[in-house]
């Protein structure tokens, strides 16, 4: 009989939610979604940020805030959005993108961020985030999300 360490199981932790199921996920999974974001481009950053001179990037990782933003990327950029929630969550894209309802969807990504415990993990690595959004491209792209607190 093998042992289970406490990693093993807390990452086998599932629920099930409009018959997604949403799992605990381990970093490998986020670093690959975040490479998908240096395809962001300039013009949605300006339309997401509402043309705000300061918008910071570190802000918008909040529960209330990422539904506000996942929200805008669906209406902006839904293809983009599919693509990212799916590496992310690894759910199938079609099933995101034609069996869900948007409201589905958003409940799928609230239980995630909350089972992941995404937010006490952005406020962690706020101090990092400008580092990691460098390597992946970001940089030249949105100088004005870059900009410190």
């Amino acid at each position: 009989m093998t042992t289970k360490t406490s990693e093993s199981i807390s990452l086998n932790k599932a629920k099930k939610i409009h018959g997604v199921e949403i799992k605990r996920m381990p970093c490998g999974k986020y670093f690959e979604a975040l490479q998908t974001l240096k395809d962001l481009p300039e013009d949605f950053i300006k339309e997401l940020s509402d043309n705000k001179q300061e918008f910071k990037l570190s802000e918008m990782f909040t529960i209330e805030n990422i539904m506000n933003l996942v929200t805008k990327l669906l209406i902006i950029l839904p293809d983009f959005t599919f693509r990212f929630l799916s590496v992310l969550m690894d759910v199938d894209e079609d099933l995101l993108r034609n069996e869900l309802t948007p409201k589905q969807v958003l409940d799928i990504i609230q239980e995630f961020w909350k089972m992941n415990e995404l937010e006490s993990f952005f406020v962690q690595m706020k101090p990092i985030l400008m580092k990691i959004t460098t390597l992946i491209g970001f940089k030249e792209q949105l100088p004005s999300v870059l900009k410190s607190e």
